[in-house]
């Protein structure tokens, strides 16, 4: 039976791919959604389970955060895709290949933050159409720091973040747990050493928890660096957009995976406030790659 409509003016589906700014937009009121409701909450007694261990916990808020913002998400552009930490990945409805706008959601980047009572957490919601990033959101409830960017200047709560320079190792401030719980696990041997490594890098090396706003941090200029050797997209997507749009500049390293994917797709990687490298890091980041190529 032919299901074609027979009448030549017959409207054809709306393909139309929204402008950066416009998903930007689209992000921006699904991650207010969920900041607000983490902003009601009392934070003093939150019970959390476990995922793969003590070092990766869950909250029940995580869980609701995600779907306030796949309602939101679905409700504005019902036919995008979104892979979310706690949901895994829903697929696109009717787009395909180049015009698939897909919407990475951590509903609570920093969930031990968030659980124990500190205010460094934040919601994070990075835009790409293909394969390529278009915006991004970090919202940071208690903080009152959104940081977004489309194809204008990254903004912080709305206004311009002006690029800088990076500061020499000597002088940087470098923002990482690394060598994180996964990378211990990965590489028992090699981890003491580069411990030690890592904490001569640079001036100082702080772990805030939160690998997105650790990112955002950066591209605000208040560090020269972040580094992390294993991580999801969920965690990096906005903030590598965000970070770009301010001037900065990002390595990646494929780890085990295809060496030809996307950053975004890439889970490891040295990202700077300027387009200057913090050179001791980069190269740290070159030694962890050669070793698990040792193993592909």
């Amino acid at each position: 039976m032919n299901t074609t409509d027979p009448r030549p003016d017959a409207p054809a589906p709306d393909s139309t791919v929204p402008a950066p700014a416009e998903l930007l937009e689209i992000a921006v009121a699904a991650a207010h959604r969920a900041a607000e409701h983490l902003r009601s909450l009392d934070r003093d007694d939150l019970s959390r389970e476990y995922k793969t261990s003590s070092h990766d916990i869950v909250t029940e808020h995580d869980r609701a955060c995600e779907e306030m913002i796949v309602a939101e998400l679905r409700r504005r552009l019902p036919s995008c895709r979104i892979v979310g930490e706690e949901g895994g990945e829903r697929p696109a409805e009717g787009a395909a290949g180049e015009d698939v706008v897909s919407f990475y959601v951590d509903p609570i980047d920093g969930t031990s933050n968030f659980a124990a009572g500190m205010p460094l957490f934040c919601v994070s919601i990075g835009v790409t159409v293909g394969e390529e990033l278009v915006a991004g959101v970090i919202d940071a409830p208690v903080l009152g720091q959104v940081f977004a960017a489309a194809d204008g200047p990254a903004l912080l709560n709305g206004t311009p973040i002006h690029p800088r320079d990076t500061r020499p190792a000597a002088d940087a401030l470098v923002l990482s747990g690394f060598p994180t719980h996964r990378s211990v696990t990965e590489f028992p041997e090699e981890s003491g050493q580069w411990a030690t490594r890592m904490a001569s890098s640079a001036s100082a090396v702080r772990h805030l928890g939160t690998a997105a706003l650790e990112l955002a941090y950066v591209a605000a200029g208040w560090a020269d660096a972040t580094a992390l050797p294993s991580i999801n997209s969920w965690d990096i997507a906005a903030g590598f957009h965000i970070l770009r749009r301010a001037g900065g500049s990002i390595r990646t390293w494929p780890g085990h995976g295809p060496v030809d994917a996307p950053d975004h797709l890439r889970p490891a990687y040295v990202a700077c406030t300027g387009q200057q490298r913090v050179e001791p890091v980069d190269a740290l980041f070159e030694e962890v790659q050669a070793v698990r190529d040792a193993f592909r």
